[in-house]
């Protein structure tokens, strides 16, 4: 393999601008001057996606295997046969690889025969180093082999450090499946990202304010590289942090190479627009598991610090009941469809059971779940809460689902699989659960970072303010807990905002340890613009805090003065990718905006990547909340393909619910006129003051002419009535069009307009240019006649030097007169419509001259 001389990264935090560390211990790739297109690249076709959606279909609806998200490539790909090593300027050197799955929504890897001597360092990233895992070390490894967390876009880069002492020592490494991620949005986690039905209650709404230790232990794996499922952190007898999960026993694949997501959720009980921020581990060793209850235990390999989850990760191991007592109600935490972390509730007592073809009695509890929440796929292994916070079951399956709220859902009981008949460690959790003996059939909750202190209050979140506020007034809520072992009864709140004095709160009243109560603040005045609240407590009962690690708290939030709200709802078509929105004011200064950053002004230019910032996911409803001040604004949409938003089908895809629309909250202000607008589509709108729209008068359009002896006629509209400003759309004779107002140059014939103003409303005028035929030359004063032939009625025009009285005669082909007037006009309109259809001779006359002209009545 070639070898390539290029300079090693230095000063790490410079590197890259924008990176994400989800998994590994932090770091930066050494291969700062190797560009990616220079890279050997594997190429992994696209599969059958439509075939598997229609599995996926079946799966889903049943719950009995992991929520599938992506294809698994089995490869067989490592230092010997692909990639490309690079010498490094500090001495050591760099094995990297490009991997792509092609239109993959996101990429995962599975690494076996993995060896990382210490000092030596592993990554995997996508092009723009945006989105990083690593470094990757032995710490991580287990028996050789290692999962990746999901790669955003259609490209994972490889990249194995070799530190300069340690290139005489054998390194190994083989990657042994490339997982194509078709069940994902284009950014990254978006295929999740708020994809669960609508029914799902977010784990930080105030529902679930009581639960604040379990959601901390309820975690996401990724399983089999390919598949989502859930799984709670459970505690044993030893009461030491041992890293056991409990999930199910279908989702079960080789532990070896699982990911373990924790803290995945939304802050407040409202869906985030973007991802928040998580922390993973890799690797598991499996413990024991069993089929008639669909339990399976694993212990956590790697990442581990002393042994346990990092202390920065916040996890709790949740306590648990094997007694077998009906609770007398329930709670689940999970992630369905691999979506953020949702909480379900059933308000009555479970069922002891048979059922998903379990050869033992008894063997799941049976709920039904209350306040409008459900499981969906991805929740499998998901554990259940009675009614004293303690796990008694996980799920196995059951039809719950948005769409059936009544149908039931099972879970494996903990009762059945603590110590089955003839059962061993290999299949019971006894033996792991209990490592002392002891026989407790209760077991509560352990926290290793909880300190055992008497006064102890602390802000567990804050529910306000958070996100958008169309106003600089805002009033302040959070969750005070109380952390110690005696009773709180007060304790000062102190609070601030950026650029805004902190302000004192005195509460009082009774919280038991381990309680909360929502507070509500006084309401404050904040600065205009993005701001940081900041609250903490102070002096709980009255004495200094024993523990101060838990009194603050913050948020973020973005105030608008004297505006209003406004939401931007997005459907896309099978093609998200391809949509960009922005919002603009009347100085064309954008205010707003939406959708893939990458997609080229104005549209159709077919050059937007579907791993673009901010790019949507296909079929997919996005509801965008905003704040402008009252005024008159144009929104325009814009799709990179140039067809709209009429893709209703697509790889694995299908919609016909595509679609855009902007409302103030009472009424809707912009909607879609037609999916097939084509590269951009635009509408004006106005918001908090009547549409000038609404009250104009009635549009309409008058014309005027003037004479051609060949291309110099003249022609021009004005427009009456509507809100300008307009625009004109004229055709005419030989294919002739115009955007002008004013024509010139014009040969004889008829033109027609149409004008169009800035409401939309259109208009449709026409005009005659008449030829000078028939006009004598000697005539100082030329006219034309038109339109001619005609049914009686028509105009006779003359040249603006006309200064003159003139008489029109009207005569037959015998010579009589029929018809005489006298003018000095202009324009001349004749109205005959009660002679007879025939040839007439028209005479104008002056004082200086006569003229003859033929008239045609039909």
């Amino acid at each position: 393999m070639k070898i390539k001389l290029v300079t090693v990264c230095a000063f790490f935090s410079f590197c890259l601008t924008a990176s994400a560390q989800i998994q590994g211990d932090g770091g930066a790739p050494k291969s700062k001057t190797i560009q990616p297109s220079a890279l050997k690249t594997v190429l992994f076709q696209e599969p059958d996606v439509a075939a598997l959606r229609a599995e996926d279909a079946i799966n889903d609806a049943e719950k009995t295997g992991p929520w599938r998200f992506g294809y698994n490539n089995d490869t067989w790909i490592n230092m010997d046969n692909a990639g490309e090593w690079y010498e490094l300027t500090n001495g050591g050197k760099l094995w990297i690889i490009k991997l792509k799955c092609k239109n993959a929504y996101t990429v995962n890897l599975t690494f076996e025969n993995l060896v990382i001597p210490k000092g030596n360092e592993l990554y995997v990233y996508n092009e723009d180093k945006s989105f990083i895992l690593g470094k990757f070390t032995d710490n991580h490894v287990y028996e050789g082999q290692l999962g990746t967390e999901l790669v955003p876009g259609e490209v994972a880069i490889v990249e194995y450090y070799v530190a300069p002492q340690n290139k005489a020592i054998p390194v190994s490494l083989s990657i042994d499946k490339v997982t194509h991620g078709y069940r994902t949005a284009s950014e990254y986690v978006e295929k999740g990202l708020n994809t669960s039905g609508n029914c799902n209650m977010n784990v930080n709404c105030p529902d679930g304010a009581a639960w604040g230790d379990q959601k901390r232990g309820a975690v996401m794996l990724v399983s089999g590289s390919n598949g989502f499922c859930s799984g709670s952190m459970i505690n044993n007898t030893a009461n030491d942090g041992k890293p056991y999960v409990l999930t199910a026993n279908h989702c079960y694949s080789n532990p070896a190479t699982w990911i373990f997501r924790f803290n995945w959720e939304a802050a407040t009980c409202t869906n985030p627009t973007t991802s928040p921020t998580f922390q993973s581990l890799s690797g598991a060793v499996l413990r024991s598991r069993r089929t008639p209850t669909d339990f399976c235990l694993v212990e956590i390999t790697g990442g581990l610090q002393g042994g346990t989850v990092p202390a920065s990760y916040n996890t709790y191991f949740s306590g648990w009941d094997n007694s077998g007592t009906v609770p007398t109600s329930t709670v689940s935490i999970h992630h369905p469809d691999g979506d953020i972390k949702k909480i379900s509730f059933d308000d009555n007592p479970a069922s002891a059971v048979q059922a998903m073809g379990s050869s033992e009695a008894t063997s799941s509890w049976m709920v039904s779940w209350d306040r409008n929440t459900t499981t969906e796929g991805g929740s499998s292994g998901s554990p259940l809460f009675d009614q004293n916070h303690r796990i008694i079951g996980q799920l196995w399956g059951g039809g719950a689902s948005c769409s059936n709220l009544s149908a039931a859902d099972y879970y494996g009981r903990v009762a059945q699989s603590w110590e089955p008949a003839g059962s061993n460690s290999t299949n019971q959790l006894k033996y792991w659960l209990d490592p002392s003996g002891s026989g407790v059939t209760v077991l509560d909750g352990y926290d290793p970072n909880a300190v055992s202190v008497s006064d102890d209050a602390g802000i567990q979140s804050v529910t306000e303010p958070m996100g958008t506020y169309c106003e600089t007034s805002v009033t302040p809520s959070v969750v005070l807990r109380n952390y110690g072992m005696n009773n709180l009864t007060s304790v000062t709140i102190l609070y601030a905002s950026t650029g805004v004095a902190q302000q004192t709160y005195n509460w009082t009243g009774t919280l038991a340890p381990g309680a909360t109560a929502t507070v509500v603040l006084p309401t404050m005045t904040v600065n205009n613009g993005n701001s940081t609240f900041t609250v903490q407590t102070s002096q709980p009962n009255g004495v200094a805090d024993n523990n101060t690690a838990n009194d603050l708290k913050t948020s973020t939030f973005t105030a608008t003065a004297n505006a209003l709200p406004l939401t931007v709802t997005i459907s896309t078509d099978c093609y998200g990718y391809e949509t960009y929105w922005r919002i603009l004011d009347g100085s064309s200064a954008v205010v707003l905006s939406g959708g893939n950053q990458s997609v080229q002004l104005p549209g159709g230019v077919q050059n937007a990547s579907a791993s673009g910032a901010g790019a949507y996911g296909n079929a997919t409803t996005y509801a965008i909340p905003g704040c402008l001040p009252q005024g008159c604004y144009t929104f325009e949409i814009y799709d990179d393909y140039g067809d709209g938003l009429s893709s209703s089908s697509g790889p694995g895809c299908s919609t016909s619910g595509a679609g855009y629309s902007i409302s103030d909250g009472s009424t809707t202000l912009v909607s879609m006129t037609s999916a097939t607008f084509g590269a951009i589509a635009s509408h004006n709108f106005c918001l908090g003051i009547a549409s000038p729209c609404s009250s104009a008068s009635p549009l309409t359009a008058t014309t005027a002419s003037t004479i051609s002896s060949g291309n110099n006629g003249t022609a021009t509209v004005t427009p009456n009535g509507g809100v300008s400003p307009y625009t004109y759309s004229w055709s005419g004779p030989g294919g002739f069009t115009s955007s002008n107002q004013n024509l010139s140059g014009l040969v004889p014939g008829t033109y027609t307009v149409a004008v169009t103003d800035d409401c939309g409303t259109v208009t449709n005028a026409t005009v005659v240019v008449q030829s000078s035929v028939g006009i004598n030359s000697a005539d100082a004063h030329s006219f034309a006649v038109y339109p001619n032939p005609n049914s009686g009625k028509f105009t006779i025009e003359f040249a603006q030097d006309l200064t003159e009285e003139y008489t029109i005669s009207i005569m037959d082909l015998t010579g009589r007169t029929i018809y005489t007037t006298s003018d000095s006009k202009l324009k001349k309109v004749i109205d005959l419509d009660n002679l007879a259809t025939g040839k007439y001779i028209l005479n104008v006359r002056t004082a200086t001259s006569s003229t003859n002209q033929s008239v045609l009545i039909r």
